[in-house]
C-alpha cells in the first residue's frame, strides 16, 4: 500500500494479542469480524516455538522479539518483564510492526507495572490494554 507521497505504508496488524507472562490471554483483537487464529491456538503455538524469546537476543532492560511464520501470517511477538504481545499480519513478518508492538509493550508494562503482579490482576486492565494494542491494527482504507 502506497501513501500520498508515493512511499511503502508499513503492513499493520491483522489481529493483536496479549498474553499475561505465564500463557493466559489477557486480549485479542482482529481488524476485522473474526480472529484469524484463536488466542489459545496462537498460545499453544508461541509454546511450541516455546523458547522462542527465551533463546532469542535480548533487547534493551530485558525485552525480546522474534517473528515468525505460520501459514499464510507472519507473526511478530514481544515478551516483556510481565506480558507478551503478538501481532499477526497476511504477509511476512515486518521490522516496523516489530518495532511499535516493542514500543507498546514497553509503555505498557512502564505504565501499569504494579498491576501487572499476577494474572489475576492483570485481568483488570484489558480495557486499557485493549485501546493501547489496537493502535496495531489495519484499518480499513476511506475514500
Amino acid at each position: 500500500m502506497k501513501t500520498r507521497r508515493g512511499l511503502l505504508k508499513p503492513p499493520r496488524a491483522i489481529a493483536v494479542y496479549l498474553f499475561y507472562r505465564s500463557g493466559e490471554p489477557l486480549v485479542a483483537l482482529a481488524a476485522g469480524r473474526d480472529l484469524p487464529i484463536e488466542a489459545e491456538t496462537l498460545e499453544g503455538l508461541l509454546s511450541v516455538v516455546g523458547n522462542f524469546v527465551e533463546t532469542s537476543v535480548r533487547g534493551s532492560r530485558g525485552y525480546a522479539t522474534t517473528a515468525m511464520r505460520y501459514d499464510a501470517f507472519g507473526i511478530v511477538a514481544v515478551r516483556g518483564e510481565f506480558v507478551i504481545g503478538a501481532a499477526l499480519n497476511d504477509g511476512t513478518a515486518h521490522d516496523s510492526l516489530k518495532a511499535d508492538l516493542l514500543r507498546i509493550v514497553r509503555n505498557f508494562e512502564e505504565r501499569h507495572w504494579r498491576n501487572l503482579a499476577s494474572w489475576e490482576a492483570a485481568t483488570k486492565l484489558s480495557d486499557q490494554a485493549s485501546e493501547d494494542f489496537s493502535k496495531l491494527l489495519r484499518t480499513t482504507d476511506r475514500r
